[in-house]
């Protein structure tokens, strides 16, 4: 049964896809992957023309190997989450499995990681770092528990270069990772000395050293590193703001890792007479709330613990399995669950097309902004608030936006700000406007 659920909640996921117009920052990421396509630079990543900084390259990298196989479009950089997030759900349950030897809990742990709301409906399928970063902090902390347990070189090894990629995805966050985790296994198997003998450099040294490979090759590694600092600690507000997020964050975490923080309380309520916690999942316990605290105390976004989505998935699947020996349990258990999966795919069915055809569908305006202007005419971007929709005609075009600045001989400007040129057309955003202009010579 959950091995069908967990294949139909994937499967959920696909319907109209490709009809669902950027959101967030995938166009930021699109943006930055279609420009490294184009210029072959794929060392210093840049936006719209200028070197960003901001984060590593590595999921742009992945964006791009996949238009090898996929066209430019929504669906290149959203089979990079999709692919890690069938990666992610398989780990989980071979985790799952090594921990308890039960096949049926490891399938559930997988159904629950795939089925949390925040993956199913947002990011699983979006073209963001989070996904892919869950896939490769989870891989990284599953092989520090197994290295801890059998003292294997080949494993620890494997986990430091696993966190050195980590941080080619999202930076400094990967090393508050791998330094917590490693921490509380060295406290939970009461041998905090561990952490200073040589066989744990093999975890420290390739974790460094992948990084420093690459950002030794940026024009400018000094200003790279200051601006990954500057992203990891710039949520660190004042004390009423972290008091203020500090009540917030758990609720915010428990609404997204809903239907299962809900049957996770139900099942602890079901079983209460018959609770046990097993040696494996007081360290899993353990790792998941080391790792949790700094989010906790910080101005961190909801999304950002879900890397210990997987932690949470195992965790909730032991108690849940032992409440499934009551009827009513598991009957609302697989109702609550399969209209989630209805709700999927009605999801992808209709809202998706929905959002797509209405006015205010940044796709929509670069469809009708390339309808006024020959293909071949050069265009620039000084809308950076409105990347979609110079991504939209970049790739209409065969070819990304670059600044003003960056485009010598551009004939139409894409602007929201300050007019650059004459009006060609205008078009009504929620409190805003673009415009396409046309540059006098």
């Amino acid at each position: 049964m959950f091995l069908v659920l967990t294949l139909l909640a994937f499967i959920s996921l696909l319907p109209n896809l490709h009809r669902y117009p950027f959101k967030n920052e995938e166009s930021l990421r699109t943006q930055i992957a279609f420009e490294m396509w184009h210029t072959g630079n794929y060392l210093q990543p840049t936006f719209l023309g200028e070197q960003y900084f901001n984060k590593p390259p590595l999921f742009n990298w992945f964006i791009v190997l996949y238009s090898k196989l996929i066209p430019w479009s929504e669906m290149t950089a959203r089979a990079v989450s999709l692919s890690f997030l069938l990666l992610t759900t398989l780990l989980v349950g071979i985790f799952s499995y090594y921990l308890f030897k039960n096949s049926s809990i490891a399938m559930l742990s997988s159904l629950i990681f795939l089925t949390f709301g925040n993956v199913l409906f947002f990011y699983g399928f979006l073209a963001e770092i989070d996904m892919t970063f869950t896939f490769f902090v989870f891989l990284g902390i599953a092989l520090l528990y197994l290295w801890w347990n059998t003292s294997s070189r080949t494993i620890g090894l494997f986990a430091g270069v696993v966190f050195g990629m980590s941080f080619l995805l999202k930076g400094l966050p990967a090393y508050t990772f791998m330094g917590v985790s490693i921490l509380t296994l060295a406290t939970y198997g009461k041998s905090p000395v561990r952490i200073f003998k040589p066989n744990t450099f093999l975890v420290y040294i390739p974790s460094l050293l992948i990084p420093l490979l690459w950002i030794a090759q940026t024009p400018e590694p000094i200003q790279y590193l200051v601006n990954l600092w500057r992203e990891s600690f710039s949520r660190v507000g004042g004390e009423f703001s972290r008091l203020r997020h500090m009540f917030l964050f758990p609720l915010v975490n428990f609404k997204d890792t809903l239907p299962w923080s809900f049957l996770f309380l139900s099942a602890l309520y079901v079983s209460r007479k018959d609770l046990d916690f097993p040696p494996q999942l007081k360290a899993i316990l353990l790792l998941f709330l080391a790792n949790y605290i700094p989010y906790w105390v910080s101005d961190s976004a909801g999304r950002y613990i879900m890397p210990l989505y997987p932690l949470l998935a195992v965790l909730f699947s032991y108690y849940i399995h032992k409440a499934l020996n009551v009827e009513a349990f598991r009957r609302l258990l697989l109702i609550i669950i399969v209209i989630v999966i209805l709700l999927k795919f009605l999801h992808g069915l209709f809202f998706f097309p929905y959002t797509e055809s209405r006015e205010t569908s940044r796709k929509r305006i670069a469809e009708e902004m390339v309808k006024l202007i020959n293909t071949k005419s050069s265009v620039a971007c000084e809308c950076p608030q409105e990347k979609s929709v110079c991504l939209y005609i970049g790739l209409l075009k065969g070819e990304p936006l670059r600044s003003l600045r960056k485009t010598k001989d551009a004939e139409y400007v894409v602007a929201c700000g300050e007019s650059k040129g004459f009006s060609v057309a205008e078009f009504k955003l929620k409190g805003k406007t673009i415009r396409l202009e046309r540059l006098v010579k």
